[in-house]
């Protein structure tokens, strides 16, 4: 059968209605004809309580590789719910890799539980994948792959392959390795396919292998991939010896946990807590943050005190300090988001700190004597004082061009120093941005006090 996109839409909408009106042997028959990846996302989207009855109404192996693809969260969530022989056929179906990450979130009698209860093989891979750092590569890879050792012929290694398990059914490469399982080469399958039966595939094989260490970052790992537009990539240890391989679906699930996580670090939200995680948790989770919040705020708290005879002269000169520092941290924002994303994948580095500047200065000067002059057009209308509004709208011009380089430069020196721009930069910037806008306004107001007064 031929399945053009059209046709994948309509199973697609076909599954989804099927799900909404509780048809679970429906929706089966139109997930036959989609990805696991698709049918996970349409399941996102379905009644929580058609969850269990689909996935009993398709194969289990099948149902593993669904339940893969969804939030290990709400995996969690739904092996709870099951009854405990269900919830562990499912489990022993989920790929290692994925089951590990499920299992960090259970307590610990679901996790005992389901562990004891699957098979000698899962369990070696569970065990090896949770002797991995958190976000190592290692931790991320999976340890299906295809290795045959060197002396077979390109025709042995074909089928090999062809009588591989499900599992490994998709895999690009083959990995020609030595009796320590150092990889010495890696072909293709398609290579096989035009190869020589007879060639050794010492012959065959392309001995540069690009891999990458148990221990490196999986970020790392997961941009190669996108970079170098791999399908996998082989993780190894010390001795080059492969352990598993990172799948370029792994990769992109990992780059969209980490963009993920940045604007979690930018919002002052700590990266383990997910919309699973109970109201307790979250609150301890995002309470310290809020806490050193108010504490940077003091600042901005301390200038404004120090002008209460100015506003107390004045006092509608208050009335324009929310405008003023919330546009610079609006702005502020937008330079933070363009140059974390820009270290993110690996478009800028360190060195180019100084052409951010430049690059700031010239957007800050035209963004801040746009902004700036309708502030301060839109000041004197509403207030009739032109004074007023020409010290508003300057105090907004500065504010955002301070913004604008806070934002677009300061990621790069924390990253110098090897912290996490993401986590630091949030609350340096609105401080910063606080405190300077503030500042800057009361101070020309104070400065001009006697004009507006008069």
């Amino acid at each position: 059968m031929l399945l053009i996109p059209e046709i994948l839409e309509q199973h697609r909408e076909a599954m989804k209605k099927a799900l909404e009106e509780n048809r679970p042997s429906d929706a089966a028959l139109s997930a036959q004809h989609l990805s696991s990846n698709r049918v996970a996302r349409v399941l996102r989207e379905a009644p929580r309580e058609t969850f269990e009855p689909f996935l009993k109404a398709i194969d289990p192996a099948r149902a593993g590789r669904v339940l893969g693809h969804l939030p290990p969260g709400l995996v969690c969530d739904l092996l709870a719910e099951m009854d405990q022989d269900t919830a562990s056929r499912y489990f022993r179906s989920i790929p290692p890799n994925q089951a590990a990450d499920i299992l960090e979130l259970l307590n610990s009698e679901q996790r005992d539980r389901l562990f004891s209860e699957s098979d000698a093989p899962l369990r070696k891979s569970l065990e090896e994948l949770g002797g991995y750092p958190h976000g190592s590569a290692g931790s991320a890879m999976s340890p299906h792959y295809i290795a045959i050792e060197k002396g077979r012929s390109v025709g042995e290694t074909l089928k090999a392959v062809l009588s591989a398990p499900p599992q490994l059914e998709k895999s690009s490469y083959v990995y020609v390795i030595n009796a320590e399982r150092r990889i010495l080469g890696v072909l293709s399958v398609k290579d096989l396919m035009r190869g020589d039966p007879q060639l050794p595939v010492e012959k065959a094989m392309n001995p540069t292998v690009i891999a990458v260490r148990s221990d490196d970052p999986a970020p790392q790992a997961a941009r190669l991939i996108r970079n170098r537009r791999f399908t996998m990539l082989p993780v190894v240890n010390e001795k080059d010896a492969i352990l598993g391989v990172i799948t370029f679906d792994d990769a992109m699930d990992i780059l969209a946990e980490e963009v993920a996580d940045q604007f979690a670090h930018m919002g002052a939200v700590g990266t383990e807590e997910s919309f699973f995680t109970p109201p307790a948790s979250a609150v301890k989770m995002r309470l310290p943050w809020m806490i050193a919040n108010v504490f940077l705020n003091l600042g901005a708290v301390m200038i404004i005190t120090g002008f209460e005879d100015t506003i107390a002269a004045v006092a509608i000169l208050a009335a324009f300090l929310p405008m003023i520092t919330d546009m610079g941290g609006n702005v502020g924002i937008q330079s933070l988001s363009v140059a974390i994303r820009s270290i993110a994948l690996g478009e800028v580095r360190i060195r180019d700190f100084w052409r951010a500047i430049r690059k700031e200065i010239t957007v800050g000067l035209i963004n801040g004597a746009v902004l700036g002059t309708l502030f301060a057009v839109l000041a004197f209308f509403l207030q009739g004082n032109m004074l007023i509004g020409l010290l508003a709208g300057v105090a907004l011009g500065v504010n955002v061009l301070v913004a604008g380089l806070v934002g677009g430069t300061i990621p790069f020196l924390i990253k110098r120093i090897g912290k996490d721009p993401a986590m630091m930069t949030g609350p340096i910037l609105t401080t910063i941005t606080d405190i300077t806008g503030v500042s800057i306004y009361l101070g020309l107001c104070t400065l001009f006090l006697t004009d507006l007064l008069n």
